[in-house]
C-alpha cells in the first residue's frame, strides 16, 4: 500500500503555524528533495518547456488547462504553482487556490512579462527622482485582458495603487494621445498622477512609448532607450534586452526556485495570486466604464 504524506494543514490557525514549522524541519532535513512545481498553461506557447529547462527545472509534465481541476489539484498535491501568463481562471478559483497554497506553505506565481522587463525595473527605482507624479502616457500598449493585466501591474508599480478606471472615451481627460492613438483606458492612481493608455492589436510594453512626466521632471521610455529630463539636461539609458523569448516566463520559474531555496515562499518577488486578483478586479471595473458610461471608482 503506498501512502501519501500529510498535504493539508489542519484548520486551526495554531495548529497550522506549528504544521508548517514541522513541514520546513522536514524539508531541511532531506537536501536532495527536488523541486516540485505545477506549471497551468493552455499549451499555446511552444516554447514552455525549453524556457523551464533554461531556468533550472526539470519537466516532468504539464497540467492541462482546466483551471479548476488543474490549480486546486496541484495545491491539494503539495506542488507549488505557477500560471504561465495573466490570462486566468475565474476570481473564486484563484482565492481558493491562493488560500490552499498559503495553508500548505507553498508558492503561487503568475509569469508577468513586465516583471522581467529591465526597463520597467530601471523607472520604478527611478520615478521617485520626478517628484510629485502628473501623468504618464502609453502609446502602443498590448491590447486583450492580458495586456491590460500587464498595464495595470505595470502602473501599479510606477505610480501606487489605482483608485478609479475608465473605459468612456467622452468622460476621458484627453480623447487621443496623437491624431492615430485614441485613449482607450485610463486610470487615476494614489500618486496623482493620471495614466492615458493607447491600445494596438500588435502593441506590446516594451515597444510601446511611455511618458512619465513629474513636477521635477520627466522620463521617455521607448523599448530599451530611457531618456531622463530636468533642469539639468537630457541623460539617455540604453538598458539590456531580454535573455529570452518569454521573459516573465522564466523570472516567474526563478522565483518560485528561489523562494523554495530559501524556504520560505513568502519571499516571492513577483506577481502572485493576489495581485492578479487586483488586476481583474479593475478590468471589471473598465467594463462597467464602457457599459454605462464614466468612471468608475475601486
Amino acid at each position: 500500500m503506498t501512502t501519501l504524506p500529510e498535504l493539508i494543514p489542519p484548520r486551526d490557525p495554531a495548529l497550522a503555524v506549528g504544521w508548517r514549522e514541522s513541514r520546513r524541519t522536514a524539508r531541511r532535513g532531506q537536501p536532495d528533495l527536488p523541486l516540485a512545481m505545477a506549471l497551468v498553461t493552455d499549451g499555446s506557447q511552444s516554447t514552455t518547456t525549453g524556457v523551464l529547462r533554461d531556468a533550472g527545472v526539470d519537466v516532468v509534465g504539464l497540467l492541462a488547462p482546466e483551471p479548476l481541476e488543474s490549480l486546486a489539484w496541484a495545491a491539494e498535491a503539495g506542488l507549488h504553482v505557477l500560471l504561465a501568463g495573466p490570462a486566468s481562471p475565474a476570481d473564486e478559483v484563484l482565492r481558493a487556490v491562493a488560500d490552499l497554497a498559503e495553508e500548505a506553505d507553498l508558492a503561487h506565481v503568475v509569469a508577468l512579462d513586465g516583471r522581467a522587463w529591465p526597463t520597467a525595473t530601471h523607472v520604478a527605482a527611478t520615478v521617485a527622482s520626478l517628484g510629485r507624479l502628473t501623468q504618464v502616457t502609453v502609446v502602443g500598449a498590448p491590447t486583450g485582458p492580458g495586456g491590460r493585466v500587464e498595464m495595470v501591474d505595470l502602473a501599479t508599480r510606477w505610480c501606487g495603487e489605482i483608485l478609479a478606471v475608465c473605459a468612456d472615451r467622452t468622460a476621458m481627460p484627453a480623447s487621443a494621445l496623437a491624431p492615430d492613438a485614441p485613449v482607450t483606458l485610463a486610470l487615476l492612481t494614489a500618486s496623482g498622477a493620471t495614466v492615458l493608455v493607447n491600445e494596438r492589436m500588435n502593441g506590446a510594453l516594451d515597444t510601446a512609448t511611455i511618458t512619465v512626466c513629474g513636477q521635477r521632471g520627466r522620463l521617455v521610455v521607448q523599448g530599451r532607450q530611457v531618456r531622463h529630463q530636468d533642469e539639468r539636461g537630457v541623460q539617455e539609458l540604453v538598458l539590456p534586452a531580454a535573455t529570452t523569448h518569454r521573459p516573465g516566463l522564466r523570472e516567474a520559474t526563478c522565483d518560485v526556485v528561489r523562494a523554495t531555496e530559501l524556504e520560505d515562499p513568502r519571499l516571492v518577488r513577483g506577481a502572485t495570486f493576489h495581485d492578479l486578483l487586483a488586476a481583474n478586479r479593475l478590468l471589471a471595473a473598465a467594463s462597467t466604464s464602457h457599459q454605462r458610461g464614466g468612471w468608475v471608482e475601486l
